[in-house]
C-alpha cells in the first residue's frame, strides 16, 4: 500500500470508510451490509491496519465510533490515523464536538477533525440517520473552526480538515490557512455535485493541492450504489493521482480490503 504526506501526516493512500460496518449500503433497492458489532468491526480495522491500511474515517453520525474504538483497543495508537467529523457549528459545539470525539473513541488525540459537509450558503441536510439539521456555511462554521484550532494548539487534533459536496466550498477554502485537508465526492458518473461541473470540481481539486492543502475523496462508489461496478469505478478516480492523495472507500469486511489493496497496487504501483 502507497503512502502519502496528508495535509502534513503520513497516511495510506487507501482510507478506510466505517460507514458499512454500521449503515446499510449497496445499489437501490438491494441495500445490505450495516450489521458488524463493535467487535467485529474493531477486528477487521485492525486487520486491515495489518494490511497497510492505517487510515480510518468515522464521524458523530455513522454509528462506528464504537468500531473504532474497539479497533484501537487492538493496535499501537500512534501506528493508524483517524479522522473524525462533526456538523458543530458554534464554539461551544465545537468545543463538545472534540471532547465527544476523544471520550467516544477512547483517545488522547484526533488525527483529522472534520468541519462536517460545509454547503456554500446555510441549508437544511439530514444526517447519516436521517435526522434534519441546518448545516453551516463556512461563516456560520466560525466559532467551530475556533475551537478546532484551539484544540490544534493543544495537541488534542493534529489537523484540522473539511468535507463539502459543493464546488464553490471547495474554492472558499482557499482562502482559509487554517484549514490543512479538505475532502469531498468524486466518482465516475459525477453524482453527488451540489454545484458546479465534473470538470470544476477536478479543478477545484487542482487549485488545493497545489496551494498546499491534503485532498482526499468520498463517494467513488456513491454511497454503495455503483458497489456491482465498484473496480471501474475505483480506477476511475485513482487515475487522478497526481493531486489526489487519498481515497476514502467504505470497506465492509477484510475481503473488500484486499481487493482494493490489489487494485490499488495494479493502478498505482508498490
Amino acid at each position: 500500500m502507497q503512502t502519502i504526506n496528508l495535509g502534513g501526516l503520513r497516511v495510506s493512500r487507501l482510507c478506510f470508510g466505517t460507514e458499512p460496518l454500521a449503515i446499510k449500503k449497496g445499489p437501490d433497492g438491494k441495500q445490505t451490509q450495516g450489521d458488524k458489532t463493535p467487535v467485529e468491526g474493531g477486528e477487521i480495522l485492525a486487520e486491515a491496519l495489518r494490511l497497510g491500511v492505517y487510515m480510518w474515517d468515522t464521524s458523530d453520525d455513522y454509528g462506528t465510533h464504537p468500531h473504532v474504538r474497539e479497533a484501537l483497543k487492538r493496535v499501537k495508537r500512534s501506528s493508524v490515523v483517524v479522522a473524525d467529523k462533526s456538523n458543530a457549528a458554534t464554539y461551544v459545539a465545537g468545543v463538545n464536538a472534540v471532547e465527544f470525539a476523544l471520550n467516544d473513541l477512547g483517545t488522547e488525540y484526533i488525527d483529522i477533525m472534520f468541519l462536517h459537509i460545509v454547503p456554500p450558503r446555510p441549508i437544511q441536510r439530514k444526517d447519516a440517520n436521517d435526522r434534519f439539521y441546518v448545516s453551516q456555511d463556512l461563516k456560520g462554521r466560525k466559532g467551530a473552526l475556533e475551537a478546532y484550532m484551539e484544540a490544534r494548539d493543544s495537541g488534542r487534533i493534529k489537523k484540522i480538515a473539511l468535507s463539502t459536496h459543493s464546488t464553490d466550498t471547495l474554492r472558499q477554502v482557499l482562502d482559509y490557512q487554517e484549514i490543512d485537508i479538505v475532502c469531498a465526492p468524486l466518482n465516475k458518473l459525477g453524482t453527488y455535485l451540489d454545484d458546479g461541473t465534473q470538470e470544476e470540481r477536478l479543478n477545484a481539486f487542482k487549485a488545493l493541492h497545489d496551494s498546499g492543502k491534503g485532498v482526499y475523496v468520498i463517494k467513488t462508489l456513491a454511497a454503495g450504489r455503483y458497489r456491482d461496478d465498484a473496480d471501474a469505478c475505483i480506477r476511475y478516480v485513482l487515475g487522478f493521482h497526481d493531486f489526489i492523495d487519498v481515497w476514502n472507500i467504505g470497506m465492509y469486511d477484510v475481503g473488500e480490503v484486499k481487493r482494493n489493496i490489489a487494485l490499488f497496487s495494479d493502478a498505482l504501483g508498490k
